[in-house]
């Protein structure tokens, strides 16, 4: 399970959990949509290599993050 905050300027952090790689790239695709971009066909194969790599660092280092935007996205681990 993983700890998610998706952070904007002069908003409160928008607090999340998820427990499988499919809903941590679900939120990434929702935030790129958010600021305003389009995800094509072209563009899935780097999004999911994208999120897998944040994924694997948060895992390894307990803290990964991605920025879109104005939007940023923190993943933790969550712990036990």
């Amino acid at each position: 399970m993983y700890r998610i905050a998706i952070v904007r300027k002069g908003q409160p952090a928008d607090r999340r959990t998820c427990t499988t790689p499919g809903e941590l790239r679900d939120i990434v695709w929702e935030v790129v949509r958010a600021e305003g971009s389009t995800i094509t066909d072209a563009d899935h194969a780097p999004l999911m290599e994208l999120t897998a790599n944040a994924r694997n660092m948060a895992d390894n280092e307990g803290f990964a993050a991605l920025e879109f935007g104005a939007a940023a996205i923190t993943i933790r681990p969550d712990q036990p």
